[in-house]
């Protein structure tokens, strides 16, 4: 464990339950701002329009021949090996 891991954790168990949630919560924040600046875009869905439109390029695709059609278990396996 690096020390400032170390450190945190030293800190969090002082922290009480209330406040131990709201950090949490804020973890996941920046856990969630990480993944977005790291992952391709394509894989990001920032709402409804965008959806649809990512959608309507992949049947495009698997119409045309340039892509075939995954079951849910092998899109979460490619999505996984990004």
């Amino acid at each position: 464990m690096t020390a400032t891991k170390q450190k945190l954790y030293n800190t969090i168990k002082l922290i009480p339950d209330s406040v131990a949630k709201e950090l949490l919560n804020y973890a996941d924040y920046l856990t969630s701002k990480y993944i977005e600046k790291t992952m391709p875009k394509e894989l990001i869905i920032k709402n409804r329009e965008d959806l649809k439109q990512k959608l309507g390029k992949r049947i495009a695709k698997i119409e045309s021949g340039k892509a075939k059609m995954l079951t849910i278990d092998e899109a979460f396996d490619e999505i996984d090996s990004v």
